[in-house]
């Protein structure tokens, strides 16, 4: 016979959300690493880079699509993403 299942926190891995860095008045949260990019032509070909975020490691929230209009203040990173990964063509000369 099959018994339901109790849960069992010792199983569970909490982790606290990093603090966020205040930047012109406006919460935002630090980035590792930028290790992808696409178009995603069903939002007017916004250009998405995939970030994997500062302090979220082994979390299921450690990476997300994000548009490019959002990423004003890491310039350096999208630079450094087509240093570490030049056989991605930039997304600015596809066009």
């Amino acid at each position: 016979m099959l018994k339901p299942t109790t849960f069992n926190s010792c199983f569970e891995k909490t982790q606290l959300a990093p603090t966020p860095v205040i930047i012109d008045r406006e919460p935002e949260y630090e980035i590792s690493q930028i290790v992808d990019f696409k178009i995603d032509c069903q939002q007017v070909y916004k250009l998405l880079y995939k970030v994997i975020w500062l302090g979220y490691q082994d979390t299921r929230d450690k990476s997300e699509w994000i548009s490019i209009s959002k990423l004003t203040h890491a310039a350096n990173l999208v630079s450094d993403f087509y240093i570490v990964y030049p056989t991605n063509s930039s997304p600015l000369l596809l066009s």
